[in-house]
């Protein structure tokens, strides 16, 4: 139990400094992005035995030893694919939380964020009871992410219906006078990291928007949060993979 609390406040802290020293950068200088790469790093380390060694045990046994295929079906693209595109989509949007969340939404994510690291690493120690490795870790990655997520995606969901500033512009701005609202938030210094966040700026700025047109009905104006609080999954998910990273290459914890 202790050594799980050591892998989940180390594998929190680390995100934590990455997203903090992105943040406070970023105001200043694109070079904020360097802030991003240990995050970026111990996603992609965490993530790949996560995809490959289940991925291989099952062929193992699956696949008859005189195959000819086990040379084929190293499951190596589909890990590199899997891993790839899961930090791109995972660092971009911690990366924009960061930038954008307010106090009570940083404490929120910080609790999914730890809660998460916490019930994986000892789940998977009392996995390790019943299954073998990789089963175990892998058991734990989605029972903790599912158990995890769905209650934080109310909660993130409520918090930003409630929380949400909405500037006084957008009630009675067009749909692109709403666009140029949220892409004002992005610094005037311009460059490349800013057109990659102008997307998501400007789709949150098109949500508020939406949202203020649906004013007179709360209900369905509520959905238009959903969408942000699917973001919890991604976190959860990320929480655990990164506290894989800190067992694995850090407190190098044995398979």
């Amino acid at each position: 139990m202790r050594r799980s609390l050591q892998n989940a406040l180390a594998s929190t802290a680390l995100t934590m400094l990455s997203l903090y020293l992105w943040r406070i950068a970023y105001i200043s200088t694109d070079w904020a992005v360097l802030a991003l790469i240990p995050l970026a790093f111990a996603i992609v380390a965490g993530l790949w035995p996560l995809v490959l060694k289940p991925w291989r045990a099952r062929l193992h046994i699956a696949l008859r030893p005189e195959s000819s295929l086990g040379g084929f079906l190293t499951g190596r693209l589909r890990a590199i694919f899997i891993s790839g595109a899961f930090t791109i989509v995972a660092v971009i949007l911690l990366a924009w939380q960061a930038l954008s969340v307010s106090i009570p939404e940083a404490a929120i994510i910080l609790a999914a964020f730890f809660l998460s690291a916490c019930l994986f690493a000892t789940g998977q120690t009392l996995l390790l009871r019943h299954f073998q490795q990789p089963f175990a870790r892998s058991i734990a990655t989605s029972v903790v992410t599912w158990t995890v997520a769905l209650p934080f995606t109310l909660i993130i969901a409520l918090s930003t219906w409630a929380l949400a500033p909405i500037p006084g512009k957008m009630l009675d701005a067009e749909l692109m006078d709403a666009l140029l609202i949220g892409l004002g938030n992005l610094p005037e210094r311009g460059g490349w990291i800013a057109a990659i966040l102008a997307l998501p700026y400007g789709y949150e700025a098109t949500k508020i928007w939406a949202v203020v047109q649906l004013r007179d009905y709360p209900i369905v104006g509520a959905v238009f949060s959903l969408d942000a609080a699917l973001f919890s999954f991604v976190l959860c998910r990320s929480a655990i993979i990164i506290t894989q990273f800190v067992e694995t290459h850090i407190m190098k914890e044995p398979d």
